[in-house]
């Protein structure tokens, strides 16, 4: 049963166990690159600690390793000379390119969502106005 009234500045002070301030993070799996990992700690850390569960765990891996590939492929097209797009060859690498980091791009970006940890999930402003949405017009359940 919880106690009546104000807490004192010695309760406030003391973290309790099961509260997101004394959670632990999610750490990357052991097979991951160097690479993979800083984007799984960038994202685990931009979010509250309890965000992300065991059961996001091969999500995550997913999403960073499609965002190395991406980050790869761009660079592979900003090295790109435009002088090569005269050859056929080249033309078709260029394009191949550009499918392949579309493809990571798209894959990224629809992990992103499910995690929620696109800005649009997590907007307060953005939830609200669905929540209101879906009231206002319940045949759209």
């Amino acid at each position: 049963m919880a106690q009546r009234g104000r807490k004192s500045a010695a309760e406030l002070s003391v973290i309790q166990a099961d509260s997101p301030l004394g959670a632990s993070r999610l750490t990357p799996l052991a097979g991951m690159s160097e690479v993979e990992k800083e984007v799984w700690l960038q994202v685990v850390n931009d979010h509250p600690a309890d965000a992300f569960t065991e059961t996001h765990s091969p999500l995550l891996e997913l999403y960073s390793r499609h965002v190395v590939r991406g980050r790869i492929l761009a660079q592979q097209i900003a090295e790109f000379k435009s002088e090569w797009l005269a050859d056929d060859d080249g033309l078709k690498r260029y394009d191949k390119l550009l499918a392949m980091a579309e493809r990571e791009g798209r894959a990224a970006s629809s992990l992103a969502t499910r995690l929620r940890i696109t800005r649009q999930a997590i907007d307060q402003q953005t939830v609200a106005r669905a929540q209101i949405k879906s009231k206002a017009m319940p045949w759209k359940k």
